[in-house]
């Protein structure tokens, strides 16, 4: 993936459109950034349930803003008020982004930070790792956005049907 996003900078591809900030080119590009990140993520199971981390997240009715979470690979921030549920999952999840938010080249680099400090304000201030709360990384090139839902569910389904 990290081919193709070099690719699609090139002046013969998408560069022109990437230098205005074309948002579909930048999501393209965001979302190749953050394939590895995801795909990591998106593996992750509960040890409660057996279930995918990801599925248990954009399933609970309690929590629906728990999916959230894995929207920061691709350089969106967490709202404002999200609400996380503090478990395992989450923590290993933030540790998967926290390896990720360490390359200033990624998307997530510019958002991990904010988002490690509101769940560590949910969740007690050793739930993230502190290592991972020091990462400022560059911006993403991906402007904040509301969250459609849609574009991550695809990018997470597959990247699980590539593993199944």
């Amino acid at each position: 993936m990290s081919s193709l996003a070099t690719q699609l900078t090139s002046p013969t591809a998408c560069g022109a459109d990437l230098t205005l900030q074309n948002p579909m080119v930048l999501q393209a590009y965001n979302g190749f950034l953050a394939y590895p990140t995801l795909y990591h993520a998106g593996c992750l199971t509960n040890p409660q349930t057996g279930n995918y981390c990801f599925a248990d997240a954009v399933t609970n009715a309690s929590a629906p803003t728990g999916s959230y979470i894995y929207y920061l690979p691709l350089g969106m921030s967490m709202p404002t008020g999200s609400r996380v549920g503090c478990s395992k999952c989450l923590q290993q999840t933030m540790a998967i982004f926290a390896e990720g938010a360490g390359n200033s080249s990624e998307p997530l680099s510019g958002v991990y930070a904010g988002a490690a400090e509101m769940i560590d304000g949910s969740c007690g201030s050793q739930f993230v790792e502190e290592m991972a709360q020091r990462t400022n990384g560059a911006a993403s090139l991906l402007p904040a956005r509301s969250y459609s839902g849609l574009g991550l569910v695809t990018l997470i389904a597959v990247v699980l049907g590539l593993v199944v």
